[in-house]
């Protein structure tokens, strides 16, 4: 070999290794982006649903004995509410702050509010010490939690979603979404831990007292560990480092030229949040008052259904980078008004024999009615171009909100025509029509390009 033919295959070695190096790089960032997404949103579901489960047993704490019942439901679901009307205000204060400046100080920033939200909700005096201010003061921190927490929205996931490979998006998105899935394992987990060495019971059981702080303080520490975690591990999304900013993302998004892929989006989300408040959010009541489970059984029932659910984000994430993601939003718009509805009407009406069927019904519930979210991170960044995807992302996914989260409103008002029970399943099939109108109303996004969100050269793309 001459020393010509032996430098150039040098050359060709360095070549290799340094494109090898790069690739694996990129793999790097990729999973420690996704997984940063991940454990956020994880966090963020964590902080939204540790009342529903984590409050359940210890709200005479806040509430005094002599409060009607009817009354205690609608400041049952104003402390769960609240949080969810906060989630709107962030997006909108933080999606144009993540399009101007970056995702990840956002991402940042926001965590860091909803760390000190969670543990001055975990220090509060209760009804005994300071009268129904307890309940009012638990409300407001709620609120500017919400507000931190649609602040998270704009920055991890799109970030997440940048830096995944276009091929490869649904599968990372339903990862990102399976963080949601074991928040509501570890809120459960958690919650049947504490009750086993603090019985719940009356104002002065310990669970009242001093138990359900432990789930709340479990939720800041989480936020601690993610902010060390994403302060050192995940860089700046490429794709918005080379996107042109633009001067008003807000204004772009909700009246210019996005306006109707975020209307679209906004029909679509309406859907999920509704089926979200019947299988999430007031699901443990129902098992607690309509399946007559002890709060002990209810969060154990939980943990086996929340288990079993993980597993089905990734699974249809992967399935909408094989199909497309609109008909999988179909299908899952289906699932929420057949399956879901029938199996949360046989709940309700106590249409069972025995615990295994109470626990059959509620995994149905569960799959049936939430795993939609395993394609949203991914469908919804790619409707929006880089340009204003933090605040499309945070605005399409929270603004429904300002509609749904008064879910215990509409089911006061239904149960003037039928009996309470039944709302929910009134308001399951109101949601999968509305999921499945919102996915025909939008195109196919599977495959579209990062930076514009059109389609890439040679992607299948239908219309």
């Amino acid at each position: 070999m001459t020393a010509t033919e032996d430098d150039s295959t040098s050359m060709g070695r360095v070549a290799v290794s340094a494109e090898g190096t790069s690739t694996l790089e990129q793999a790097r960032r990729v999973r420690k982006a996704v997984f940063g997404a991940a454990f956020g949103f994880g966090v963020d579901a964590f902080d939204i649903y540790v009342p529903t489960v984590a409050l359940l047993p210890a709200m005479n704490y806040f509430a005094p004995a002599s409060m009607p019942t009817n009354t205690k439901a609608v400041v049952s679901a104003l402390i769960f509410v609240s949080t969810l009307l906060g989630r709107p205000l962030g997006s909108l204060i933080f999606g144009g702050i993540a399009d101007r400046i970056g995702r990840r100080r956002v991402t940042l920033w926001s965590m860091s509010g909803c760390a000190v939200c969670t543990v001055l909700i975990a220090l509060l005096p209760g009804y005994a010490d300071i009268g129904t201010t307890s309940v009012v003061l638990l409300i407001v921190l709620r609120l500017a939690d919400g507000i931190f927490l649609g602040g998270e929205y704009t920055g991890a996931t799109p970030l997440a979603m940048e830096v995944a490979p276009a091929a490869r998006r649904g599968w990372y998105g339903g990862l990102v979404a399976t963080g949601s899935a074991v928040a509501n394992f570890a809120i459960s987990v958690v919650t049947f831990a504490v009750l086993q060495f603090a019985p719940a019971g009356g104002p002065d059981s310990a669970f009242s007292v001093w138990g359900w702080r432990i789930p709340f303080l479990v939720g800041a520490l989480l936020c601690v560990v993610f902010l060390r975690y994403y302060s050192r591990e995940v860089g700046e999304s490429q794709t918005w480092l080379s996107a042109k900013k633009i001067r008003n993302p807000v204004r772009d998004v909700v009246l210019g030229r996005s306006r109707r892929d975020f209307a679209q989006v906004f029909v679509l989300m309406a859907g999920v949040w509704f089926a979200s408040s019947m299988v999430t959010a007031i699901l443990p009541s129902t098992l607690h008052e309509q399946a007559h489970l002890t709060a002990r059984a209810v969060t154990g029932t939980l943990v086996i259904v929340q288990a079993i659910h993980i597993v089905m984000f990734p699974t249809l994430g992967w399935l909408s980078d094989r199909v497309g993601r609109r008909p999988v939003l179909v299908g899952n718009g289906i699932a929420v008004a057949v399956v879901c509805a029938t199996a949360y009407l046989l709940l309700t009406t106590g249409w069972w024999r025995g615990y295994a069927a109470i626990l059959l019904l509620t995994l149905l519930i569960r799959v049936a009615g939430a795993s939609v979210f395993a394609v949203t991170p991914s469908y919804l960044c790619e409707r929006f171009p880089a340009a204003t995807r933090g605040t499309g992302f945070g605005l399409g996914y929270t603004t429904p909100l300002l509609i749904t989260s008064c879910y215990a409103y509409y089911q006061n008002w239904l149960g003037h025509l039928m009996p309470r029970g039944d709302t929910a399943t009134v308001l399951l099939i109101v949601a999968g029509l509305l999921i499945v109108g919102g996915a025909l109303l939008g195109p196919e996004s599977r495959g579209v390009d990062a930076i514009d969100a059109r389609p890439a050269a040679g992607a299948e793309i239908t219309g």
